[in-house]
C-alpha cells in the first residue's frame, strides 16, 4: 500500500528548466551570463561613484592627498569594469 502512495502521478509532475523542455541550452547561460555581468557592472559602477564622493568629501575638508587617492582609485575601477563589462559583451555576443 506505501508503494501505491509514493507512485502517484501527482509525485511525478516536476517543472523542468527550460533546456529540458526543448528550449536550447547555449541561449539559456548566455541569458544568465548577461544577467550576471549586468548585476556585476552595476555594483562596481556604484561603489565607485561613493568613492568619488568620498574623495571629494576629503578634498573639501582640506585632506587633499587622500581624497586624490579615493577620486584616483574610484577611476581606475570604474574604467576597469567598464573595460570588463565591454569584453564580457563580446564574448556573450550581445
Amino acid at each position: 500500500m506505501s508503494l501505491y502512495a509514493v507512485s502517484t502521478p501527482a509525485l511525478a509532475i516536476m517543472r523542468l528548466p527550460g533546456y529540458a523542455q526543448g528550449s536550447d541550452l547555449r541561449i539559456t547561460i548566455e541569458e544568465r551570463a548577461h544577467a550576471i555581468t549586468d548585476v556585476i557592472a552595476l555594483v562596481v559602477s556604484i561603489l565607485a561613484i561613493i568613492g568619488i564622493l568620498i574623495g571629494a568629501g576629503y578634498f573639501a575638508i582640506g585632506q587633499g592627498e587622500r581624497g586624490k587617492s579615493y577620486v584616483v582609485g574610484s577611476i581606475i575601477g570604474l574604467v576597469l569594469a567598464a573595460s570588463a563589462y565591454g569584453i564580457a559583451s563580446l564574448v556573450v555576443g550581445t
